[in-house]
């Protein structure tokens, strides 16, 4: 009778986590297919995005984002271009993907749509913390849908390359771009 109860104990406790699980994500992808407006192509590109994987497990040690943001902040002013990942010229993903290589061993992507594989995702800007990686979607023509990054600074500002003003910092919740464009942020630092 005792096993039997445990049993059904642990079979409960998994539906019940199960459901959970998937109420938390199903959540997310209709915030995520809200954000897509309807469009299709953003909409294909999301689903062939998901396929591969999100939320993948990656940490790096707390201590280093001062130095991750130390190293963006000294590329401010540096002219953006595509595939560009030195003091000449950066694109927003070799912003943070050098960053983050030059203070830590741990490999990580070069492309802004792997980076966003990996973290905790954080859907609310209220909700992101120094540190955290933001993530663009449709800033510009291509077959992906995360097409730009930046690490978040605080107080509603992040670091990122821009295509007309190199390496700056802007508001994300710009309402003429960033706030329409901030597709989730995603926590890599603990």
């Amino acid at each position: 009778m005792k096993s039997y109860f445990l049993r059904n104990i642990k079979l409960l406790m998994i539906i019940t986590i199960s459901f959970l699980v998937f109420f938390t994500l199903s959540n997310d992808e209709d915030e995520f297919l809200e954000k897509l407006n309807n469009n299709n192509e953003l909409i294909e590109k999301y689903n062939k995005f998901k396929k591969m994987g999100v939320n993948k497990s990656i940490i790096f040690p707390e201590n280093i984002i001062e130095n991750v943001i130390d190293t963006a902040i000294s590329f401010i002013g540096t002219p953006n271009k595509h595939g560009g990942n030195d003091k000449e010229s950066i694109d927003a993903s070799g912003l943070v993907y050098v960053s983050i290589t030059k203070n830590s061993k741990i490999v990580f992507p070069r492309t802004a749509q792997e980076m966003a594989r990996y973290g905790k995702i954080i859907t609310n800007t209220s909700k992101l913390i120094r540190g955290d990686l933001v993530f663009f979607y449709d800033t510009y023509e291509v077959n992906r849908i995360i097409t730009s990054v930046g690490i978040y600074l605080g107080d509603g500002k992040f670091i990122h390359s821009s295509s007309s003003k190199g390496v700056t910092i802007s508001e994300i919740d710009d309402p003429y771009y960033w706030k329409d464009k901030f597709f989730y942020g995603t926590r890599i630092f603990k």
